[in-house]
């Protein structure tokens, strides 16, 4: 049975959709524990959200890429709040759009150790309390690069589809169990994500010129929406795009004034 105050776990919840997803589930009573290796800023967006809605919440560090880390914050976070309800696997990045036969081994090793790696951590480290707590909803931040490949984005891609087939493989595994599974994946949204992956905040900004990309806060929205649906239903996929974004390589672009 849902209980009354939820209990949330984000990941990467220091900055965009993670931190947009805190403040919306906040807003709906949900308590919360809030992971990013940005401790400062994750601590920060935690009292706000606390004294602001009269939630309990946790904040701590947490590097996904770290088996420790994650053991560390998730039984934390479960000791401090008392039980883990509800995981929203947020964490995870792009870097660079190097062609395959180039892309450096640095570069896909830190995408799979997050991504992947970092993803399986912490669905592991998470189950045994969603279980414990007899009623619970694992959330995949997917992308629409699950859906498809495109030029330079051979292991971000890789990635993806990864996060994909565990989303769907958690689903028949935890099938008869009361926890639903459920994936989110967004097409172009405006965050922190193009800096990290080009490296520079004007290539970054030319991402989006011309055209409306998505928000964190639509992201958010539609993870809130999942969450909050009765508990027999399950959303197994959201693919949400901006208005402007018809296709990886097909986006309307209206001139610059």
């Amino acid at each position: 049975m849902r209980p009354k105050h939820p209990v949330a776990l984000i990941t990467g919840a220091s900055t965009g959709i993670g931190a947009a997803t805190a403040r919306a589930l906040a807003s709906e009573g949900y308590h919360l524990a809030l992971g990013a290796r940005r401790v400062a800023e994750v601590r920060t967006l935690a009292e706000e959200l606390g004294a602001e809605h009269g939630i309990r919440t946790f904040a701590s560090a947490l590097d996904v890429r770290s088996t420790g880390s994650v053991k560390t914050f998730v039984d934390a976070a479960a000791a401090s709040l008392g039980a883990i309800h509800m995981v929203v696997n947020n964490a995870g990045l792009a870097r660079g759009v190097d062609p395959m036969a180039t892309v450096p081994e640095s570069v896909w090793r830190e995408m799979f150790d997050t991504n992947v790696d970092g993803v399986l951590r912490v669905t592991q480290a998470t189950l045994p309390y969603v279980r414990a707590a007899g009623w619970g909803h694992v959330v995949f931040l997917g992308s629409t690069a699950s859906h498809g490949v495109y030029d330079g984005g051979s292991a971000y891609c890789g990635t993806k589809h990864a996060v994909k087939a565990f989303c769907e493989t958690l689903r028949l595994e935890l099938c008869g169990e009361p926890i639903r599974v459920s994936t989110v994946d967004p097409g172009m949204v405006e965050t922190e994500f193009s800096v990290v992956r080009y490296g520079s905040k004007d290539k970054a900004d030319a991402v989006y010129r011309g055209m409306t990309p998505l928000r964190a806060e639509d992201i958010a929205e539609c993870i809130r929406w999942v969450l909050s649906l009765p508990d027999h239903v399950n959303i197994d996929e959201i693919i949400v795009k901006p208005r402007d974004q018809a296709a990886f390589t097909r986006v309307h672009r209206r001139p610059q004034v």
